[in-house]
């Protein structure tokens, strides 16, 4: 087997070149070469090749000028590499390395290139020249040997161009529990009562028949609204003692509650004969209810009776008896006009809208009478891709100004890789809801899968910075950069175990990792990649048995993994070995 580690070369070659002359030798036989890596390999998409030597003393013609020319042979033709210039201490011209002829040196070459599918079963070659009369000659050959036959490098690793494209394209998190909601009216009292009046108007604005006539009819607006709870906040006009006020505005939360639960069960409302239904209240003297009156006001000297009012220094009680003396016409008008507004218990009627179960979705024809998170959760249970189509369709056309509905086909776009499509969805989704960390994240995908990798960094930041966690998929990009100790530390941020995560072990050189967290995946979602990354990992650990079980079980569930595996160089220590080939065969 050759090249199967970053393996020492020794060449063996000098070369006697006569010219007009003069005689130019170059003796490097006992110069030590190593490449790595080796095999070659693909990290993000190039290939890095690193080469050094070392040049023993009293090995190297203080006169020589030679140029090193490595090349890749592969199946289309030779691909030349970056040449360098060595010159013994003699060499007046300019070289890149300089090499003394008693003490010898070290040469080191790198070169990087960009990865192309010809290059998987390429061979790096050396190549020398050495320069006569101004021009390089090929030492063709070094005894009996040619340069062509000294491999340093057989094959490049494309393990890295598995990684997989599963970016998570996320929907809203809207939990999918009943809708709560509430209706609201005031109703009013005269001075000092605290019992609830139907009947009860004051002017034009106050009228208690009509308020109730408009609770009711937004209370039947939805047959299926259900009752949860009942607030009523409680107000007294500030005028008078604190402690009367207190006990008025308790008295008519309490009269206006049990006026409540008849009207309720009236309209059907059964709920409300619950013994747990209870009334929550707040009770209070409502002065800045009557600041914002007065400020409403066309008075003349409100601006001083605000200024009272909000006084917080001045006791309650003393407010009253300031804005009595000081500005005693206003007052008369405020007893009239204004207060008794303040007299008054807020209604407050607490419920939802059940939700329906899972089997009752599904079963659902008429998507159209659904609401807006039974027709999301509808997308989400149902296994049927036509149908969550469906269910978006209808999201988008009763809730036209809703960014979730669009974004949800954006995302049945992306995982159909119709990324066209994903981005005009996301367009109209990011034109309704900009700034959306679910829309940037996802609108990063669309741009990374379609080849703008930077402004899916872009996009990821944003989303990021809006509350979006982006670990997973830009861990998939750090592995296109062949960055894998952060894409390892990332996907283990993200807290997925998959392939992508052992993909991201096993090139940061973990095979052992990577196995491990292969065999804790459940056998039901065992996939064909998933052993062949297995075998990969077995063939690093030199573990032949973990490398043909896994082969033949991948093989079993895709029948390309043959030509692969005979392919690959990740096994090239195994080929012509019986277990292996038996395992492929």
């Amino acid at each position: 087997m050759r090249l199967l580690k970053q393996i020492s070369y020794t060449f063996l070659f000098a070369a006697a070149v006569i010219a007009t002359g003069c005689s130019v030798k170059t003796n490097m036989g006992s110069n030590n070469y190593t490449v790595s890596p080796n095999p070659l390999e693909v990290k993000g998409d190039s290939i890095l090749i690193t080469m050094n030597a070392t040049v023993p003393a009293k090995s190297f013609n203080p006169k020589a000028n030679v140029l090193f020319h490595p090349y890749l042979k592969t199946e289309k033709g030779d691909v030349q590499l970056k040449t360098i210039t060595l010159g013994g201490e003699k060499v007046t011209e300019n070289v890149d390395i300089k090499i003394d002829s008693k003490t010898g040196g070290k040469i080191t070459y790198t070169e990087k290139i960009p990865y192309n599918p010809d290059l998987k079963r390429a061979t790096l070659y050396p190549g020398f020249s050495v320069k006569v009369k101004g021009n390089y000659v090929v030492l063709p050959a070094v005894k009996g040997q040619t340069f062509a036959d000294k491999v340093l490098a057989e094959g490049t690793i494309t393990t890295a161009l598995l990684v997989k494209s599963s970016e998570v394209a996320t929907l809203d998190n809207t939990p999918y529990v009943a809708s709560e909601s509430s209706q609201s009216v005031n109703i009013y009292f005269p001075l000092d009562v605290d019992r609830f009046n139907i009947n009860f108007k004051s002017g034009k604005e106050i009228s208690n028949k009509k308020q109730l006539e408009l609770l009711k009819k937004a209370l039947k607006s939805n047959k299926n609204w259900t009752v949860k709870g009942l607030a009523i906040n409680g107000y007294a006009s500030p005028e008078g003692e604190l402690e009367r006020n207190s006990n008025l505005s308790q008295g008519r939360a309490n009269s206006t509650f049990s006026y409540l639960k008849k009207e309720l069960k009236k309209l059907g409302f059964t709920e409300v004969n619950d013994q747990n239904l209870s009334m929550g209240s707040t009770l209070a003297e409502d002065w800045e209810g009557l600041a914002k009156l007065v400020e409403a006001s066309d008075l003349s000297d409100k601006n001083g009776i605000v200024a009272i009012i909000r006084n917080s220094s001045i006791a309650d009680l003393e407010k009253e008896s300031l804005i009595r003396r000081d500005y005693a016409k206003s007052w008369e008008k405020l007893k009239q006009n204004m207060l008794p507004k303040l007299r008054r218990s807020e209604l407050i009627v607490k419920g939802q809208t059940p939700i329906k179960s899972d089997e009752q979705l599904l079963a659902y024809v008429q998507l159209d009478s659904l609401t807006d998170i039974e027709l999301s959760h509808l997308a989400v249970i149902t296994t049927d891709n036509a149908k969550k189509e469906a269910a978006y369709n209808a999201f988008v056309a009763k809730y036209p100004n809703d960014w979730r509905g669009y974004n949800g086909l954006a995302v049945l776009a992306i995982n159909k890789g119709e990324y066209s499509n994903a981005s005009t969805h996301l367009n109209k989704a990011n034109e309704l809801s900009p700034e959306n960390a679910t829309v940037l994240a996802n609108l990063g995908v669309v741009a990374k899968n379609t080849g703008d990798v930077k402004r899916a960094e872009d996009y990821y930041k944003q989303a990021e910075a809006k509350g979006a966690d982006m670990s997973y998929n830009k861990g998939i990009i750090a592995i296109k950069k062949g960055d894998y100790a952060t894409a390892q530390k990332l996907f283990n941020q993200a807290g997925k175990k998959d392939f992508n995560y052992a993909l991201a072990q096993l090139l940061n050189g973990d095979a052992s990792g990577a196995k491990i967290t292969i065999d804790n995946i459940s056998q039901e979602n065992m996939t064909w990649d998933l052993y062949y990354l297995r075998a990969i990992a077995g063939s690093r650990m030199s573990n032949v048995e973990t490398v043909t079980t896994n082969l033949t079980r991948a093989i079993q569930l895709n029948a390309d993994v043959r030509r692969m595996a005979k392919e690959d160089v990740e096994f090239i220590k195994y080929f012509g070995n019986p277990a292996f080939d038996g395992s492929i065969r």
